[in-house]
Formats: C-alpha cells, structure tokens, sequence
C-alpha cells in the first residue's frame, strides 16, 4: 500500500483539476476525473480508497462537489474553490489511509455559507438553486419549439452560452413569482426530503405546463440549499412527484391581473409624451452612430480624434468616455437637441401609426425591477424600413401615456419574453444580433 502524503498529491490534484475545469471553471464529473486521476500520478485505490469520493473528501478544504440527476440517476461533479493554486498550503497534516471521517477541514474563506431557503425577489435564480447548464437545453427540448438565441443561424450560437433568452426568462420568471409568493416548498411524508418547485409558464407540445423541481442540496455544499432535480410535466416521470406532493399545482406568473389596459395601447388617448432629456442625453449610447451622424456636424461627434463610426471597435473604457462626452455635449446645445427631438418624434409619430394599423405592434413588456408592465414601440430613426430601438411606455392613471426610455433590441426581446412569445413583425430573434446573455433591463 502506498503512502497517503497530503503535501505530494494536493499539488498534483491541483494541476489536475485545472487542467481539466479550464479557463471558465467548469465542474469536472467524478467518472471522468476517476477514468484519468490514477494514470496522472494519483492511484488512489493504491492509499486504500475504495472509491474515488471519500478520497477527495480527505481535500474538502479546497474542493467543493454537488449533485445533478437527470431524472433517475445522480451524477456527480468536482471542483476547486475559488481562489485555490497550485501555491495552496496543505490544511492538515498526513492522515492514514481511509481515515476520512477523521479528517476536520479547514474551511475555506472563499467560499462562504450563502445557502438561502426560503424564495425572495431579492435573489436570483441561479444564486438560490444550483443550475448547471445543459438543463437549458433539456428544457428548451422539452417545451413547444422555440428559438432561445439571437442571430440568423444556430451554427453562429456560442455552444457555451447557447440558450441565453431561456436562462433570462426563467431568472425573471423567478424574480416575478417571488413577488406574487407563488415559489412552493414541500416536505415529502415517506422521505423527509424537502422540494421546492414553480411553473416555469412554459409548455410542452401538448400544451401542458413545466414545472422546476428542486430538492435540497447535499451536505457538500456551501452555496446553495437547493439543486435544480428536473423539469416535468405534471404527471409524468418526475412530475408524478410532483402531482404527489404539490396540491394544487404551482401556479405560473401573472403579469396583467385584470387590466387589459396593460396588454393594449389605446390610440384614442391622444398624444403621446416622452422624456427627451433622459432618452437623448443619458442613453446617447443606445442609439445607432447614423442616427447622429445623419443629424448632428460632423465636429460635433468627433471627440479627442475619435468618430462615432469608430466607436463600436473600441474598448469598453473608451466608449463610455465618448459617450459621456457626448451626452454632455448634447446637453449644452440647444440646437443640437432640438433637432434630435425632432428626428425621434417623427419616429415615435411613425410607431403610433403602425400601432393603429396594427395594434400587435404594441408589445408589453415586464420591469423585473420596478415589478410593473410597460409597453415596447419601434422606433425607426435612421431608415423608416428599419426598427433601430424599442421605446418603453408607461400608461398613468390618468390614461394617458409617458415614454420612458429606450432599449437596444435584444434587451426589448428578453423584457417582453418573460411576458409571453413576441407575435411581432419587429420583434424577432432572427433578425437581433444582440447575443449578450444578460439583456434585462435594470
């Protein structure tokens, strides 16, 4: 039997698990790290280890585990603490073979005890369950076909990142149901287990609703209480868990209560008002480059050498100086202004005419963080065939309406989406090529 030193394997389970997490930090299955871990200098049978876990529970300081199920079998997945090297100090001293229950670690400071019960519109979703991320793809196989990335071709999507639309939708989904107290948690009878689960509002192909279910997380881990177990119909494979447990049902998110006035833009209330200032002057970044180029002197948009044309290829630093610049600049000429207030209310004049003819083209709209509905307009500023930005409405008691703000257009798609699928001849994926992950307006 070979000698269990702690100071000569850490190091090497190090390398090892950094090799195989790369650079973004994947969690590496235990059959896969067992497959390689002997060959890598680690025989971890040869210490007296049976089985390769309560090896790598002699290294809890400076590993954390959990468990995914795809419906019936778990599997199981490691990784390195945040902030763990190849420099990490040992955290106890040589232990004997199998001496695991022995061993007390040394808890990490990098990872501390955040695991949150209880739902709340204060926590997001993937901070209050452990979410991996081919359970979008299940998902987005199990429901009523949909597209969950933006671009023209699913070859262009970043296999990473691939369903960025449904991962916001279910965060936002989240958030909602949180406000409404429509997030259940149960106690199975006959185990002990708890379950948590919500309706996520989307549907199979026969229309019947999904469920997310959680069960409590394991003893191994430090962040999350709970872990995503599956997404169910009711009734079938895990939603018979579901059905058993859950009486009634978890119900899906409300957004519109009983004011149709919230789904419908009402072209009879006269004009409509919008905050120039906010719009054209704190969100000048927003807009497309031709939309100042085609009405502002070209002096006017050239800053410190740089053209507003060759604003999209620089650094993130240097755009935000610019359009501080900008801003500024727009601000403090009136003239300047007054004809960008113009050029944005033939826009906002053209939107509400292709409201009237068609009142879809009205789209509502979620503020997760206002927790209140809007509307969404196109607004063409630049060619009146295409819509460049999306303008958020706001209805006030009064009836009348108030432009708020302006959205990119994926940003739009993503607010809207959490309310229901666009039917939309503006608002299509297809023709966004926004595939930022994060698109909720905050």
């Amino acid at each position: 039997m070979e000698i269990f030193d702690r100071e000569l394997i850490q190091p090497k389970l190090i390398e090892l698990l950094l090799e195989m997490q790369g650079e973004d930090e994947q969690w590496v299955p235990l059959a896969k790290l067992g497959g390689i871990i002997g060959a890598r200098g680690i025989p971890y049978k040869d210490y007296g280890y049976l089985k390769l876990r309560p090896f790598l529970d002699e290294f809890e300081s400076i590993l954390e585990f959990y468990e995914d199920y795809d419906g019936r079998t778990p599997v199981y997945y490691v990784r390195l603490k945040e902030g763990v090297s190849a420099e990490t100090p040992v955290a106890a001293e040589n232990t004997a073979p199998g001496a695991a229950a022995a061993y007390i670690p040394t808890p990490s400071p990098s990872v501390p005890v955040t695991a949150v019960r209880e739902p709340s519109a204060n926590i997001r979703l993937t901070d209050w369950a452990n979410i991996s991320n081919m359970r979008y793809g299940i998902l987005a196989e199990l429901a009523l076909e949909e597209r969950w990335y933006y671009g023209d071709s699913e070859d262009l999507v970043d296999a990473k990142n691939k369903y960025p639309i449904l991962k916001n939708y279910l965060i936002y989904t989240f958030m909602r149901l949180c406000h409404e107290g429509k997030v259940r948690i149960e106690v199975d009878p006959q185990t002990g287990e708890e379950y948590a689960a919500f309706n996520t509002g989307l549907v199979d192909r026969k229309y019947e609703y999904i469920y997310a279910i959680f069960k409590q997380e394991s003893k191994y881990s430090h962040t999350y209480y709970w872990y995503l177990h599956a997404f169910a119909v009711a009734g079938e494979d895990e939603g018979k868990t579901l059905v058993r447990l859950f009486n009634p049902l978890p119900a899906k998110a409300n957004y519109f209560g009983d004011r149709i006035e919230s789904m419908l833009y009402d072209t009879s209330t006269g004009s409509l008002s919008c905050d120039y200032t906010h719009i054209l002057v704190e969100r000048a970044e927003r807009f497309p480059p031709e939309f100042f180029e085609d009405n502002c002197p070209e002096s006017f948009t050239t800053i410190n050498g740089l053209r507003i044309s060759e604003i999209a290829d620089q650094d993130d630093d240097t755009q935000r100086r610019y359009f501080s610049a900008l801003s500024e600049k727009i601000a403090n000429d009136s003239r300047i202004l007054k004809r960008l207030k113009n050029r944005f209310e033939d826009a906002v004049e053209l939107a509400i005419k292709r409201v009237e003819w068609n009142y879809k083209t009205a789209i509502p709209m979620y503020f997760p963080t206002r927790n209140t509905m809007s509307l969404l307009l196109p607004l063409a500023l630049v060619d009146e065939e295409t819509v460049d930005l999306a303008l958020v409405v706001e209805r006030h008691p009064s009836g009348s309406y108030q432009g708020q703000t302006v959205l990119p257009l994926g940003m739009a798609y993503a607010n809207s989406r959490l309310v229901t699928r666009p039917d939309s001849d503006w608002l299509k994926t297809d023709i966004i090529a926004d595939s930022n992950s994060d698109q909720i307006i905050d």
